[in-house]
């Protein structure tokens, strides 16, 4: 699985199970190299699934995390940067980056509460039929799901706020269709960029009669700049492609599908600590952790101790 047209030597898999994996590419190591550093990928193929947010795939992307910061490749360094997209290099369906929480998997849970989660496999409207409609009902009814809040909070706590702070440059490179919990995904990571002419995002709980959480409500708050997306985008529903998003600051870059890799390695390159665009001479990965955390401090609260069952006007 080569990391980018420019860079296809050295290039390790350091976690691959059930569709999720981790990748290394070494850059001291290419042909004639001029850069040192590692661009570690974290891919999201469970395409299948749509890359779906349940507790399957919250599980792996724990797992994906604890690789890249105990890895003996990755730990002795601090000059990395990190991609996270749900792009096929090899071809094939890369439709979703994520197309949001697990709707069927809470149906079937027995103890279900969209309500306070972030979307369902209701991502665009074509999918709706009437039979989906019936079937969200019947979750959205049930709002004190124990089950359901706590896959929330364990995908709030030990994935979102996990990345939001990673002490090195993040960028989530966006596939496709991004929408609810994987919309969140992007905005924990630094840096957006997203494919043109195919795949939106949203926040799509007004939509869908749901509330936000404090985390994902925080979380958008501090990533998006422009209070109308806060009109549009949250309280509208509003569909975003990848010009409308550019243009609102939701993302900071577009490209064809097939660049859309190769830009988000030279960014990630571009972003390590001891790169000649950075040079951050005295850098300190717990520092940087800090920064972000100071940065994002009602988001990172929110998220990493925020409970679902929380108020709206709770603090």
């Amino acid at each position: 699985m080569p990391p980018s047209a420019a860079f296809t030597q050295e290039v390790q898999t350091l976690f691959d199970k059930d569709g999720i994996i981790v990748t290394a590419a070494d850059l001291s190591k290419q042909p004639k190299a001029e850069i040192e550093g590692i661009v570690v990928t974290l891919f999201l193929h469970r395409h299948n699934e749509k890359n779906v947010i349940n507790p399957t795939m919250i599980s792996l992307l724990i797992d994906a995390l604890d690789t890249i910061d105990t890895h003996p490749m990755l730990a002795d360094t601090h000059n990395k940067a990190l991609i996270v997209t749900g792009v096929s290099l090899e071809g094939g369906n890369d439709k979703f980056f994520s197309n949001g929480l697990d709707l069927e998997w809470m149906l079937n849970s027995g103890d279900s509460n969209p309500g306070n989660g972030s979307n369902t496999e209701l991502g665009s409207d074509e999918e709706i039929t009437a039979n989906s409609d019936v079937a969200f009902e019947k979750a959205r009814e049930n709002v004190s799901s124990s089950t359901t809040s706590q896959m929330v909070e364990s995908f709030c706590s030990n994935v979102l706020a996990r990345i939001l702070v990673l002490p090195f440059l993040t960028i989530a490179a966006i596939n496709g269709h991004c929408i609810g919990a994987g919309l969140f995904i992007a905005l924990s990571c630094d840096f957006r960029i997203m494919r043109t002419e195919r795949g939106f995002l949203q926040w799509p709980e007004a939509r869908l009669g749901m509330r936000l959480s404090k985390g994902f409500a925080e979380l958008s708050k501090a990533k998006v700049t422009e209070p109308v997306v806060i009109r549009e985008g949250v309280l509208m529903a509003k569909k975003y492609t990848s010009r409308e998003a550019l243009t609102r600051s939701i993302i900071d870059h577009e490209f064809p599908i097939e660049e859309l890799y190769d830009q988000a390695f030279k960014l990630a390159v571009n972003g390590l600590p001891e790169s000649a665009a950075m040079k951050l001479d005295y850098f300190s990965p717990k520092g940087y952790t800090e920064i972000k955390t100071e940065l994002y401090t009602d988001a990172y609260r929110a998220l990493k101790f925020g409970r679902v069952e929380d108020l709206p006007h709770c603090r």
